[in-house]
């Protein structure tokens, strides 16, 4: 499965000037092993401070993670690039599983295609899970570009003609704190002089970026039963059921880029080294047997191709067939996951099962 991911980029700390790392020698030190045990000990509680300084003379910061005794460190990632990819990740896996409600549906209500079961219920917890990302990854960018000296001027305004209209002037730590996202976008940002950004002509991506915080506000704080429509978590489902998702992720993209260029990047990422194949090349081999082929094998991942030969289609009887006990199967706890795509030339269907089911 080929994905477009977010080049995900370290944190760097400070980067020391060319002309001054070729006349310091940097070298590591020998360890002193009783510092190396005070070291490891505090890293170990969190109290660690480590750095990667690279030859270039980069420093990134690093982080430690400790399992079953064992410490590991890496590079730290930029987080706002983590969640970003995230989003973009489940946003492209909701549309995958879209893909694959045309075979599992049953049209049984004035031409409406009912749905039911796990994958429908995997469609609504990605589409969900990358809405609370992606306005994560859009908070978290506006409070790490908001500059450190800068000084914002909250204007309110009286309900009443007795008092004029109150300034408070709120520093970076305040602004994190205690302004709501919609304040940020459209008067905290606008503010920054020299992020030069045009509120006006970026109306469209601000309207979007709006309708993400406050979607994800509905998602945080479930409210109750609607009373006229006496609906459970009416806002949400509409937005779920009505919205091109990555829409809103392009017009984060370009929001973030303006106001810092290129800080998201996205790439195409080829799969490589795909476990497991099975390519159906002709009809006498769409049978059950293809079926007992998938639980024969002892990967977590397999793809069946079948090759669109002549007369082959959506409703061709062998092929509902297959599809029908593909559902059996995750019901029976066989399988784990599928998904099925309808190509120009052949039909795809991808398995998945846990280490357990590989045993």
């Amino acid at each position: 499965m080929n994905l477009k991911r977010v080049k995900i980029e370290g944190l760097q700390i400070f980067k020391i000037d060319k002309s001054v790392n070729q006349k310091v020698n940097l070298h590591t030190p020998e360890p002193i092993p009783s510092e190396t045990k005070k070291a490891r000990s505090k890293i170990k509680k969190g109290e660690g401070n480590l750095f990667f300084m690279s030859e270039d003379g980069e420093a990134h910061q690093a982080t430690t993670f400790t399992h079953k005794k064992k410490v590991y460190a890496g590079h730290a990632p930029n987080l706002i690039h983590i969640y970003f990819d995230q989003a973009l990740a489940q946003i492209q896996w909701s549309n995958k599983y879209a893909d694959s409600f045309q075979f599992i549906s049953k049209q049984e209500l004035a031409d409406i295609a009912l749905l039911q079961g796990r994958i429908f219920n995997k469609f609504i917890q990605l589409r969900v899970s990358s809405i609370v990302f992606l306005h994560l990854s859009i908070e978290a960018f506006i409070n790490y570009i908001i500059p450190d000296d800068f000084v914002y001027n909250k204007i309110e305004k009286p309900n009443s003609d007795k008092y004029s209209e109150q300034i408070t002037r709120l520093n970076k730590k305040q602004i994190e704190r205690w302004t709501t996202f919609q304040e940020k976008v459209e008067k905290v940002i606008p503010q920054i002089e020299k992020l030069g950004f045009d509120s006006k002509k970026n109306s469209k991506i601000i309207g979007r970026i709006l309708e993400i915080g406050k979607i994800r506000d509905e998602i945080v704080h479930l409210k109750s039963k609607d009373k006229e429509s006496m609906s459970y978590y009416k806002e949400i489902f509409n937005f779920i059921g009505s919205r091109d998702l990555m829409e809103y992720m392009h017009s984060a993209k370009k929001y973030i880029n303006i106001l810092e260029k290129d800080f998201i990047k996205i790439e195409n990422v080829a799969e490589k080294g795909h476990p497991a194949e099975i390519v159906i090349e002709e009809e006498k081999y769409l049978n059950l047997g293809l079926l007992f082929e998938v639980v024969r094998i002892r990967e977590t991942r397999i793809t069946i191709y079948i090759k669109k030969w002549k007369g082959l289609t959506k409703k061709d009887e062998k092929l509902i067939a297959i599809l029908g006990h593909l559902q059996l199967m995750d019901d029976m706890k066989i399988i784990y996951d599928y998904l099925i795509e309808e190509e120009k030339t052949r039909f795809k269907i991808e398995i998945f099962k846990t280490e357990d089911q590989v045993k």
